[in-house]
């Protein structure tokens, strides 16, 4: 339920969740912004955000249950060091995230923009050293059984997925996992309009929350792969709903080193375009 709401005695008639309206639900009558196509909203919450004097309430919620941005945002500085500090990191802590570490990231990394607002993710985490040791032996067994029945495709990915097993039985060497703690799995419904690019988005979004929060990431090319060509039955036991499709994991969780220094890369290629 949209449940649209305006506090009249508080609004300043301004129309500016009119003007915002992607959707162009809202009118204004009588002075004061009403909603009269539903059908057309899609549950941005421009409306709510753009308010000067939060007079707007939408699904329940209204100004009390949003964050103020007046003189909150990182500084242009900060989120530049932020970006160019971003490692990927392979060698973890052998440890658990907080809870309320882990609360707070997963809760903030909700709100990366999907298309459409469609919202349609599903995030699934293995959280806990116990889950994430499990998952692991689990993979390299299956990956060892398979590759004793030849059943591991010719490709170029198939000698990474042979060796694998064999260096984890051997020398305790984790070329999948680098030995993270953690991870997420990210998958999207096929009906979504931005089916691709969501989860990507929503990874990006994480990386750089989890890295505020001092955490390690690591994009695991090598994981999303090993589960779609070898193992896809795992998301069904992982919860993952009917409809939607596998999009992409990282790894994640405390690093066993620190850099003091970004890197230095050349001057940005970029093509200005005229037109």
């Amino acid at each position: 339920m949209i449940d649209f709401s305006v506090d009249t005695t508080a609004c300043l008639s301004c129309g500016a969740c009119v003007k915002d309206c992607v959707g162009q639900a809202l009118s204004m009558h009588n002075d004061f912004p009403v909603m009269l196509k539903e059908e057309n909203c899609i549950g941005c919450q421009h409306c709510l955000a753009v308010c000067p004097v939060g007079a707007v309430s939408i699904f329940g919620h209204g100004s009390r249950d949003c964050l103020p941005l007046a003189d909150a945002l990182p500084s242009p500085q900060a989120l530049t060091a932020l970006v160019r500090g971003r490692r990927s990191c392979r060698q973890y802590r052998q440890e658990d995230v907080e809870r309320r570490t882990l609360g707070k990231l997963f809760a903030a990394a909700d709100y990366a923009p999907t298309g459409v607002n469609a919202r349609k993710l599903w995030v699934g985490t293995l959280d806990t050293l116990e889950a994430m040791r499990a998952f692991r032996e689990d993979v390299y067994a299956r990956l060892a059984a398979l590759d004793a029945q030849g059943a591991i495709p010719e490709d170029r990915r198939a000698q990474v997925f042979r060796a694998a097993p064999r260096l984890w039985r051997e020398k305790g060497a984790d070329v999948l996992f680098r030995g993270a703690p953690h991870c997420v799995i990210v998958a999207n419904a096929k009906d979504a309009p931005c089916a691709v690019q969501d989860p990507v988005i929503y990874l990006a979004y994480f990386e750089l929350l989890a890295q505020s929060h001092g955490l390690g990431t690591t994009w695991c090319g090598l994981l999303y792969w090993c589960i779609s060509l070898f193992m896809p039955d795992v998301l069904q036991r992982m919860g993952m709903p009917e409809g939607h499709e596998l999009s992409y994991c990282m790894l994640y969780g405390y690093p066993a080193v620190r850099y003091p220094r970004s890197i230095a890369l050349p001057a940005p290629r970029v093509t200005h375009i005229r037109w």
